[in-house]
């Protein structure tokens, strides 16, 4: 009997390890995978970055070869799951072995997968536009002798020709980058992340605490939704102002994103975020229907998703949004807020590789051991005159700052 009960124990505790050995298998490979050194990472910079020379993806190519071992140990792995569980249940493993989060070509999938319902609604959203809609839209009348005088500057001067055939193969570029480069965008910190879901393209919530910055912002008429189906006039408007029609006839840089904002009330606003130099002191537009505003500090909840922005697609991506953030349990968002919708990329620009972000103003909510303290410090502004509240609501992207007594 003695040796019977050793015989059990031993087999018993090969079985445990063996068990741990088939849990901690797959967390070591998906652990592997993230690595910014791994085959998978080197392969998709060597074959999807556009950015670097050829004498980089042959050394990145070579590196992957150096990991072919692993590589084809990992590739076995992701086919044998697909047998044993099938597509449904077994491609979360497959994509976060093969294509981990942060390669282009996960991003490409995610983005084309969305496309497959983006497209369809996108077309079946259009309309023909009216006369009435398609007047202020209409393009800005250039003046024929400054295009004359700029043709033939540019054809006597070698310097002017390289600086455009530079920006020409950089807009050829940026029409094939997620993030285009050379453009200007408000500073934020990362304070955290979270995942929105549980599926494998579901994405990540992000924390930022933007810094303050300044925008030209104007209302859109009835028709315009908060994306790609509709904004031209308002869009042009606001580039108008930038590239000149103010006060000092000065041009502004493009920045990026582009913001378009659903208020609480239903009302849409679309913003250009005006160059940091041009900030302090922005020159006044031409045009009644522009504002410039200062936008304050404030914390903001940001859910990427890649494709064309239909209206079906942003109410997908506020809800996934709102649900993650009532998740993670540790903001909320501000009462009467609407939502944003932030646009990095030009028209040129391939769908499936788009930059979208929905938004939403968000506040901390305090911890169980913060409350006490809290109570206190609202009972020292209350008793102070100088810096109690206004009672004045602050619910939008653009007013979510600290409200200082003048």
């Amino acid at each position: 009997p003695e040796d019977s009960m050793k015989v059990v124990c031993i087999l018993y505790g090969f079985a445990v390890v063996q068990g741990a050995m088939v849990v901690t298998e797959p967390v070591k490979r998906l652990a592997r995978a993230k690595r910014s050194n791994g085959w998978q990472k080197r392969l998709d910079k060597a074959l999807l970055d556009i950015d670097i020379t050829l004498e980089q993806r042959l050394r990145l190519l070579q590196r992957v070869a150096q990991d072919g071992k692993q590589a084809s140990s990992d590739i076995r792995v992701a086919v044998e799951t697909i047998k044993e569980r099938g597509i449904g249940k077994g491609h979360p493993l497959v994509l976060d072995l093969l294509f981990p989060s942060g390669t282009t070509a996960r991003a490409d999938l995610e983005g084309l997968v969305a496309l497959r319902k983006q497209v369809p609604e996108l077309f079946s959203a259009l309309k023909p536009a009216t006369l009435a809609e398609l007047k202020p839209a209409a393009p800005l009348a250039a003046d024929p002798k400054i295009v004359v005088s700029q043709l033939a500057a540019l054809m006597v001067d070698p310097s002017k020709q390289r600086e455009l055939a530079k920006e020409l193969v950089q807009e050829t570029k940026n029409s094939l980058r997620s993030t285009p480069k050379g453009l200007e965008t408000p500073r934020y910190t990362t304070v955290r992340t979270w995942a929105a879901g549980d599926g494998a393209l579901d994405g990540e919530v992000e924390l930022r605490k933007y810094e303050p910055f300044t925008v030209a912002r104007m209302t859109m008429v009835a028709r315009d939704k908060a994306g790609l189906e509709g904004g031209a006039s308002g869009f042009k408007l606001l580039a108008s102002y930038l590239f000149g029609e103010n006060d000092r006839e000065e041009t502004m840089a493009m920045t990026m994103p582009v913001e378009m904002e659903t208020k609480a009330d239903g009302e849409l606003t679309m913003a250009f975020v005006l160059p940091r130099a041009n900030a302090a002191a922005p020159p006044v537009p031409n045009m009644a229907d522009v504002n410039v505003e200062q936008v304050a500090e404030r914390l903001v909840a940001v859910k990427a998703f890649s494709g064309i922005v239909t209206d079906e697609e942003l109410e997908r991506q506020r809800e996934a949004l709102l649900r993650a953030v009532e998740v993670d349990g540790g903001t909320r968002p501000l009462e009467g807020g609407g939502y944003s919708v932030l646009q990095y990329n030009s028209p040129f620009t391939v769908p499936w590789r788009r930059r979208n972000e929905l938004a939403i103003v968000v506040t901390n909510l305090p911890q169980a051991d913060d409350v006490e303290t809290a109570a206190e410090v609202e009972d020292v502004l209350v008793d102070d005159p100088a810096v109690a509240p206004t009672g004045e609501p602050v619910v939008s992207w653009y007013d979510s700052g600290l409200r200082l007594k003048r």
